[in-house]
Parts: structure tokens; sequence; C-alpha cells
């Protein structure tokens, strides 16, 4: 980034320009009447950023004061006080710098550095109209004099080499800034405030775009559930046909295996024709089997029989494949047959 100091003296005006703190260029311009905008148009091809103005010491007012401390702060928040009386018209009429010439033991002696408000609103004005907003305001005149009258009473060099060494450690570090309050510089504050605005128009456009992404996706997931609820649907109308109207297939389902499970527990835990099988080969052919109940824990069997000794004798052979086994009742019948009911349990292993 290239910085550019101007030195305004009485004769012309030059621009220093400094890239990564290495003298590139100087481009001076003759100073005829009163400065104008046009004058400082061949500045604007060294296509500096930021612009530095030193001002000739002929153009401030300087008053030399002492204090009994040298700390700047103290002396900044109390020159003005001092000043009283010393400058034409009101103080606060005035932008106010200093320099430390000399200290010692008891204070310091300063040399105040003032210029009327509205001359120097109308010197940033002319630069700023023409491109160069100086960012600070100083004066080499004042920085090589060490602010110490008799030199500048003397008179100062005009030797370019000189002023050229001076405006690069102006840049670095001024000596004084007179850019102060209302008329303080705001063009970092300005490029922060559009480089905010930018960033934040990048974040509103890619939350519109994220926005916008997370909207069609949720219109594709919306759609796909659609899909899905449809099918469940339809796959538990091919199970359960009976059920005409579905609330929540998931739960309608869930219901139902769950009801069939109990039903398989009660159905599936006697396996009916192989208790029947073993039972029609156990019996004798003077048994005449007539029902055949199971409620999932007991077999209840009724027949009829020639005589006692037939029901003991198919009791008896059935407790090899069963367990549990009572005869409930046995009666005669007018044909002397005997009616029986024989209750037993399926062997566990």
């Amino acid at each position: 980034m290239k910085t550019g100091l101007i030195d305004w003296t009485e004769d012309n005006i030059t621009l220093y320009v400094f890239e990564q703190n290495k003298h590139v260029d100087t481009v001076t311009v003759p100073l005829e009447g009163v400065l104008k905008p046009s004058f400082l148009t061949p500045f604007l091809k060294a296509n500096t950023k930021q612009i530095y103005l030193s001002l000739p010491f002929h153009s401030l007012t300087l008053r030399e004061l002492t204090f009994p401390f040298s700390d700047k702060l103290k002396i900044k928040d109390t020159i003005s006080y001092e000043l009283e009386g010393l400058l034409l018209g009101s103080v606060s009429d005035y932008s106010i710098d200093h320099i430390i010439t000399e200290t010692f033991d008891s204070g310091c002696r300063v040399l105040a550095v003032c210029i009327e408000k509205t001359k120097l609103g109308e010197i940033i004005k002319t630069f700023s109209s023409a491109g160069l907003e100086p960012k600070a305001i100083t004066s080499i005149d004042l920085s090589l004099s060490g602010g110490k009258s008799e030199k500048i009473i003397e008179g100062l060099t005009l030797n370019n080499e000189i002023r050229l060494e001076a405006a690069e450690k102006e840049i670095v570090t001024p000596s004084l800034n007179l850019r102060q309050d209302e008329l303080s510089y705001t063009g970092d504050i300005e490029r922060m405030k559009k480089t905010l605005r930018f960033t934040a128009s990048l974040c509103l456009i890619l939350l519109l775009i994220l926005g916008a992404h997370t909207v069609i996706k949720f219109a594709a997931g919306k759609k796909e559930n659609q899909a899905l609820v449809q099918e469940l649907q339809t796959t538990y109308r091919s199970v359960f046909p009976e059920d005409k109207k579905i609330v929540d297939a998931v739960r309608q389902f869930k219901s139902n295996l769950n009801m069939l499970k109990e039903k398989n527990n009660i159905f599936g835990g006697i396996p009916i024709l192989d208790t029947l099988n073993s039972i029609a080969n156990l019996k004798s052919r003077n048994i005449i089997l007539n029902e055949f109940n199971a409620d999932g824990k007991n077999l209840i069997m009724k027949g009829t029989a020639s005589s006692f000794e037939e029901v003991d004798s198919l009791r008896n052979s059935l407790t090899g494949s069963f367990e549990g086994i009572k005869v409930l009742n046995s009666d005669a019948t007018a044909d002397k047959k005997i009616n029986f009911t024989i209750i037993m349990q399926e062997k566990t292993v």
C-alpha cells in the first residue's frame, strides 16, 4: 500500500511517496497564489491510499509555555487553560497540539501549535475535494526545528533530502496532529463501515442461500415422508385388509402384531395335530373319543369306553407322552358304556 506525505512550503507543494516504508517517488508542484484543488491533480497519479499533510510554520500560531510536569496527556488536558488570553478570540475556536522542547526536574517547556478551526477546515476541504484527504496534519518545519523558536527564527532548510527523511519519520510517528475533535479523520471508520456493510451483505446473501436450501430440503423431505406414509398404509392394508380406517399405521400394526402374538401363545403352545395323532395311536379300539379341547395349558378329552378298565388302561398309556393326567369323572350309561373325562398337560422338556 502506498502512503504519501504532502509537504506544503511557501513556494511549492511536494508529495513524497512511500511503499513498505521505502521512498519510491517524489512529485513537486510550484505554488502560485492561493492553493486550489486543481494544483493537486498531479498527485493523484501516485495512487496513494493514505495521505499525511505538513503545513508551513507561518500558517500556524505558536506559543511557548512552561508546565510543572512533563506527562503529554496532562499537558493535552491543561494546555487550553494555559492559552487563555494568549490567542485571538476563544481558545475553543482553535485546534491545538504541542511539542515538548525541553524537560527538566520541575517540569518541561512546550511549544503550543495552534490553528483556527475554520482555517483548518478549509484546508481539509481543499485537499479532500481533490481526492487527497489527509489522515493527519503535522509540520515538518516544526519537526526539523525540534519546536525551538530560535531555530525557526534563524530559518529552516529547504534541502529536499533532509525534508524527505523528516517526512518518512512523520508518517511513522507524527510529531503532532492538528486533526482533532470535530475535525478528526474519519476515513478509516468510513472504510470500516463500508467493509462491514459489504460483509453484512455477503452474510445476508449466504443466509438467504442457506434458507432457500433448507426450505428446498424440507419440502423434499416432506414429500418423501408423504410417499413413505402412503407406502406404509398400502402395506398395512395388504396385511390387515379388515381394518378400513387407518389413523396411525405403525401404532395399529404394532397393536395387531401383539394381538397375533397373544393368539399364537394360546393356540400355538400345544401342537394339536401331533397330540391327536399320539392319542389315536395309544387308545384302544374299545374307546371312542367324542370331544377334545385345549386352552393353551390343559388338554381336555371326553369319550366312551366299554369298561372302567379300558379307561384306566387309556390313562396309563398316556403317561409316556403327557403329565398331570387325571380322570375327572366316569359313569356308566344305560347301554353299559362308560362316559369319561380326562384332563392332562403336554410334557415339557
